[in-house]
């Protein structure tokens, strides 16, 4: 009875590995392919779509994403599809065309702005604004990594072509005291080469640096100058304007008018103080004058002469932080004139406000 329990249990492992030795074709293990690309948006500025997106940090399996390769960016021309949904790769490949691939060396070109994430990206796609150009464009963006292991295409954004002027012209500055002017010529057409039918309006931006530029204007002017108040003596700023194009589905801007750059410089004096007031006490004269107006103001100066003496001296160390002051060196029974000065931060002086004479007094004994 022992020989048929043997054999039972040498069985046993044909049972449970029948196929030990059975080969087959490698199957990838699903979810490494990069996660769809983000956020992706299109809005027209002038002849040329800007493409903003995201790039994934991550397969689709969860894990970091490390070896991105490349970025396809799909333009449908005509027969654009159907919206809210991505597009299966077939589909693309047959209704669309490749605009253009970003292989990963040039990832840096396409950042979305200076100090961005690097996975924040933008692209100009530039298109025929003549008559036979596009009335609409459709775009898929996907990407591929290094073991050319592709993303699914992003839901589609659309957006319609619209009619609008060139970049304003001449754009030039000039500084004030209290301001900057942005000034600008009126573009001489449309950006497709016909003439402008209506006034145009303009858009003002501003940026300082690699930071991103600055809409200084909330609605657009009509004017063809801009009025900067908040700037800053020393620093660097740079302008540029865009004309807008209004519509009935909204605002269009052309693309940016040559930038200009400039650094303020303060050269500007204040204004001479006015008001200014002298009393003789005893033993002493009191000067008051109205405060000064400049942003920038450091303090005063206060000068004394001798009536129908040849030059003011000035008096005290420094300058003066209020808009008064005492002069107890004044000696009795001699006639003065005094009169003030104001300075600012950069150490412009202005003129001296009008003189006030007085004849001092003796202190009491």
């Amino acid at each position: 009875m022992a020989r048929p329990f043997a054999t039972l249990i040498l069985g046993l492992p044909l049972l449970f590995f029948p196929a030990c030795g059975r080969k087959g074709p490698l199957e990838i293990p699903p979810g490494r392919e990069p996660m769809t690309v983000e956020g992706l948006a299109a809005a027209q500025r002038g002849q040329v779509v800007f493409l903003e997106w995201t790039n994934p940090v991550k397969a689709v399996s969860g894990r970091p994403l490390t070896d991105l390769e490349t970025i396809e960016i799909w333009v449908f021309d005509s027969g654009l599809p159907a919206g809210g949904r991505p597009s299966a790769s077939a589909e693309v490949e047959k209704t669309a065309r490749l605009a253009r691939r970003i292989p990963k060396e040039e990832f840096g070109s396409f950042q979305r702005r200076a100090g961005a994430r690097d996975s924040e990206m933008a692209f100009p796609f530039v298109f025929d604004p003549g008559p036979a150009g596009p009335k609409r464009l459709a775009f898929a963006v996907r990407v591929i990594d290094s073991k050319k292991r592709a993303s699914d295409f992003t839901v589609p954004a659309a957006v319609n072509i619209r009619g609008c002027p060139k970049p304003p012209r001449s754009v030039g500055v000039r500084v004030f005291p209290d301001f900057i002017e942005v000034g600008w010529l009126a573009p001489d057409s449309n950006i497709d080469g016909t003439p402008l039918k209506n006034g145009s309006s303009y858009v003002v931006y501003r940026y300082k640096g690699d930071g991103p530029p600055r809409k200084l204007t909330p609605s657009p002017l009509d004017g063809l100058t801009f009025e900067d108040r908040d700037f800053e003596f020393g620093k660097a700023h740079g302008y540029f304007v865009r004309t807008v194009a209004a519509g009935a589905d909204g605002a269009v801007e052309s693309g940016d008018s040559s930038a200009v750059e400039i650094v303020p410089r303060d050269v500007f004096p204040p204004a001479a103080p006015a008001g200014l007031s002298v009393v003789a006490g005893d033993g002493l004269v009191s000067l008051s004058w109205r405060p000064a107006k400049e942003r920038d103001l450091d303090g005063y100066r206060v000068w004394r002469k001798e009536a129908g003496g040849p030059a003011f001296g000035i008096l005290g160390e420094g300058l003066v932080r209020e808009n008064t002051f005492t002069d107890r060196s004044a000696a009795k029974g001699v006639s003065y004139v005094y009169a003030v000065s104001a300075v600012d931060r950069t150490g412009n002086e202005g003129s001296m406000s009008e003189g006030a004479a007085v004849v001092a007094k003796g202190a009491r004994p």
